[in-house]
């Protein structure tokens, strides 16, 4: 396994902050005994210069970096606003990377955040766990965190000592999958986002938990993504069959490419069939579609807030924000109930 800076600190019996003047090279005055021990202490454990020891040095420039999983995700483009709207009011910038949800470029654009000196550094969306590039990601993350680089994250991705600040993804697709079971709907069916995506599992737990609750039957699942033409392909396939009562896009474009398809279509939306989606962008508000509003701008501007708080009153080791349902036209009361529903029930 690697060496880290702390297993170097512990070798030349040394503070950890020590270790990072003289590895990173900081101006900042070390004794000659003192630096000829660590960096004796580092060639014995094994630790070698990388853009991670680089970066502690004390001086960090007036930026802030968001690695985001899809830059024309709506949902990432409203978390970003939140930290440019926020940071730009204390004098800093914002650098977005587009990573596509590769872990390999999360740790690339990590580095280069690194190397740039960034005040600090936000993952916003989930991950893969279970490729060995994310436990890379992993062991970097973490030996930056000890060096007290500031970073958070802005879904669960596993990372040690490093502040969450996040909606509860399992609880809105519950909620959400609750909302239609009380409509009286029946066979519900959840179109997913990427296979594998932490995200997209927690959110399947949510809607799989509600529909076992009330003892309805979960469909096999359907794999997609977040994007309008997951959904339009989903549509397609539901198309060929009986079509459920009521289907749940795994974002709102998803749930935006599901209504026009299945409207082309002939299928009377939401008479015959509900669509919801999840996040309310500005696109689920004009296509009335029903959904879970997540706070993705506070998202971004809370975490900001933390960043630039040096005095690390605001920082919590987690922390999370609530969602609501935004019932609009594309659900409605099951096709059975429609006609015996009591007067100024919504529809």
């Amino acid at each position: 396994m690697k060496a880290s800076l702390t297993d170097v600190a512990k070798r030349a019996n040394a503070s950890l902050a020590t270790v990072s003047r003289v590895l990173g090279g900081s101006l900042h005055p070390v004794s000659e005994a003192t630096r000829a021990r660590v960096l004796k202490a580092a060639e014995e454990v094994g630790y070698s210069a990388n853009p991670i020891a680089r970066a502690l040095v004390t001086k960090m420039t007036n930026t802030i970096g968001v690695i985001v999983g899809d830059i024309t995700d709506p949902y990432f483009a409203e978390i970003a606003r939140g930290v440019e709207d926020t940071a730009g009011a204390q004098g800093y910038r914002t650098i977005v990377c587009n990573a596509d949800r590769n872990p390999a470029a999360e740790a690339a654009y990590f580095r280069m955040l690194l190397e740039h000196h960034a005040a600090g550094i936000m993952f916003a969306g989930g991950s893969y766990p279970n490729v060995p590039e994310t436990q890379s990601l992993i062991r970097a993350v973490a030996e930056a965190a000890e060096a007290r680089t500031q970073i958070i994250c802005l879904a669960d991705r596993g990372f040690d000592a490093v502040p969450v600040i996040s909606v509860d993804n399992r609880a809105a697709l519950y909620d959400m999958t609750r909302h239609l079971i009380t409509l009286g709907h029946e066979r519900i069916v959840f179109v997913e986002g990427p296979e594998g995506l932490s995200t997209s599992e927690q959110r399947h737990e949510g809607y799989e938990q509600a529909m076992r609750e009330a003892g309805l039957e979960v469909p096999p699942r359907i794999t997609g993504g977040f994007g309008v033409e997951s959904g339009r392909a989903a549509a397609t396939a539901m198309l060929t069959q009986e079509l459920p009562d009521a289907i749940i896009g795994a974002a709102d474009d998803t749930a935006i490419g599901l209504l026009l398809t299945l409207r082309q279509a002939g299928v009377q939306i939401p008479r015959r069939v509900s669509v919801v989606g999840i996040d309310d962008t500005k696109y689920s508000q004009l296509m009335d579609l029903t959904t879970v509003r997540l706070p993705t701008y506070e998202l971004g501007a809370l975490a900001a807030r933390q960043i630039l708080d040096r005095s690390g009153s605001q920082r919590q080791a987690r922390t999370i924000l609530s969602h609501r349902i935004v019932q609009r036209g594309s659900s409605t009361w099951a096709a059975r109930l429609i006609g015996a529903r009591t007067p100024g029930q919504a529809g």
